[in-house]
């Protein structure tokens, strides 16, 4: 028995021994006092992580760091840091979790910088879209229409169910139909630009010109509301890029005039970006381009510092646009992907080829010049940029290879009269075929460079790095100076299935501990056949080079 009088059941517990009938109720009065006391213990220990809760690390960010961990969501659409419809979907649900987070994203201006619309964005939509983009603060705005398609599920209005009327290919139509049918110039972007915040950046993904040609018409319209503001955000643009999908296909002379003479009325702006529809898609096939004017007002081109043309038509169209670019610093010359085999064929003949030549344009202030898809470099010939810095080719990529006529001879040509042996810092080459026999005096006279990059470059490894390997022997028995003597990376990149990097890793080893960069190197697919990271490393490392290396993922 126990002190109060209860029968003792200490023993059952280390036993199988059966209770007595008078010990049961004793047993199930005890089951219930352990119970409540768990319960009890449980109530503590969710109050023991409340108060834990509080000293918490993550209580103790500030939100201005929470802010800028959530920048890391990803918006670029288009290569553009402007978010979709699902992308401000992410940040609206984060802001959704507590006050703290949602303090967060109203103090990250950088969060609400760049915003894309598309056809269903109609007038609807302008209050929300306002009050998206006054989040920003004073960050320059980034605005991006995408209007080159509509996915299934996005259309939202009986308007944005349709498809663009401007696309039609029949004449009588075309020539009836209005901007009130055009899902452009109907949408809230028009609102936007003559009564929305200021705008730093515009991306137009226009349909087709038509398109454009009644957006400008509905903008011209608004223009004359008394309730425009004087300046409006169409204004006061600094960037703005102009995209064209494709346009309608008349058999009309005077197409050509219609598509170019929308240019006229673009802004004046400093960083301008231009993509003409491929004549493939805009003419018969036959019909001649040469004698056409891009009508980009000298204003306006004087004003660039920063200028990309995206244009495949015959003719010397680039060429006279230059003319005027006095200022430019950032030159980026695409062919599109029509394939044209000769983009500079007729150039209005012989005479006017020879006056390019004999007169190069000077680009005086140019310090970066890119080329896209080109299928050869003759442009070089009629251009002069003594102050260059940074030169970026891509070609359009062939299997029968370059010859001299396509690369080095115009390069040549054009490093010679611009004199930037020494001066240029960056020197990238991608997507073409070229004998190692050609590419070699075209790297190697590049004494300034300090990043050199070969991008999917087909060339034989092994001949291009013995050159240097010769090259350099020679200059350690005092014949000249050595290759690379500024070189900071070495990027070759998507590098053909098969090739080795023994080359280039014996080419660094032989040059001894003198040269210091970084060596960056990818694979089109992963390939098993190849020297692993950590291989290369430890043969620079016991060379001594001092070279850095690592094997990145293609992109």
């Amino acid at each position: 028995m126990s002190e109060d009088g209860t029968p003792s059941i200490s023993y059952l517990l280390d036993s199988n021994t059966p209770p007595k009938p008078v010990e049961i109720p004793v047993v199930e009065s005890r089951i219930r006092d352990l119970v409540d006391k768990i319960s009890e213990l449980r109530k503590l220990e969710v109050e023991l992580e409340r108060h834990r809760a509080i000293l918490s690390p993550v209580r103790r960010v500030p939100r201005e760091v929470l802010g800028y961990v959530f920048t890391f969501l990803h918006p670029y659409e288009h290569e553009e840091k402007v978010r979709d419809a699902a992308g401000r979907k992410d940040i609206l649900r984060l802001s959704l979790v507590c006050k703290l987070w949602r303090d967060a994203t109203l103090v990250t201006h950088e969060l609400w910088t760049g915003l894309q619309i598309k056809p269903r964005h109609t007038l609807e939509s302008l209050k929300p879209l306002e009050t998206w983009l006054s989040q920003a603060g004073s960050l320059p705005r980034r605005l991006q229409y995408q209007g080159w398609n509509l996915r299934d599920g996005e259309a939202s209005t009986n308007v944005s169910r349709q498809s663009c009327s401007c696309g039609s290919s029949n004449a009588w139509t075309w020539t009836r139909r209005g901007p009130g049918s055009c899902l452009l110039a109907a949408s809230v972007l028009p609102q936007l630009l003559t009564n929305g915040p200021r705008l730093d950046h515009l991306t137009l993904m226009c349909a087709n010109t038509v398109c454009f040609g009644h957006f400008l018409d509905t903008m011209d319209a608004l223009r004359q509301i008394p309730t425009t503001p004087g300046s409006r955000p169409w204004d006061t643009l600094r960037s703005l890029s102009v995209k064209f999908q494709n346009t309608i296909l008349l058999p009309d002379p005077q197409l050509g005039h219609i598509i170019v003479s929308h240019l006229e009325r673009l802004p004046v702006v400093e960083s301008l970006e231009v993509h003409i529809p491929s004549s493939s898609s805009v003419f018969e096939t036959g019909f001649d381009t040469s004698h056409l004017e891009l009508n980009i007002l000298p204003n306006l081109l004087e004003r660039l510092t920063t200028f990309e043309i995206c244009c495949s038509w015959a003719g010397p169209h680039i060429l006279k646009l230059l003319r005027h670019c006095s200022n430019i610093e950032t030159l980026t010359i695409n062919y599109g992907s029509s394939g044209d085999l000769s983009p500079l064929r007729n150039m209005g003949g012989p005479a006017l080829i020879q006056h390019y030549r004999a007169a190069p344009l000077v680009l005086a202030k140019l310090r970066t010049l890119r080329t896209r898809r080109a299928r050869h470099l003759s442009f070089l010939y009629f251009l002069e940029a003594p102050q260059l810095v940074n030169l970026d080719i891509g070609i359009f990529s062939h299997e029968n290879g370059l010859n001299g006529y396509d690369l080095l001879l115009p390069f040549q040509s054009f490093r010679d009269r611009s004199g930037f042996t020494q001066s240029l810092r960056t020197f990238q080459l991608r997507a073409c075929f070229i004998d190692a026999g050609q590419l070699f005096p075209i790297i190697s006279n590049l004494t300034g460079l300090t990043t050199l990059t070969l991008d999917n470059v087909k060339v034989e490894m092994d001949r291009l790095w013995k050159k240097f390997k010769d090259r350099d022997a020679a200059a350690q028995r005092g014949y000249g100076d050595l290759s690379f003597s500024n070189l900071e990376k070495l990027e070759i990149l998507q590098l053909p299935p098969g090739c080795q990097l023994e080359p280039i890793v014996d080419y660094i080893k032989k040059r001894g501990p003198s040269l210091k960069f970084q060596l960056i190197t990818s694979y089109k697919i992963l390939e098993h056949r190849v020297l692993s990271e950590e291989d290369v490393r430890q043969t620079l490392r016991f060379s001594l080079s001092g070279v850095r290396a690592s094997i990145v993922p293609s992109v």
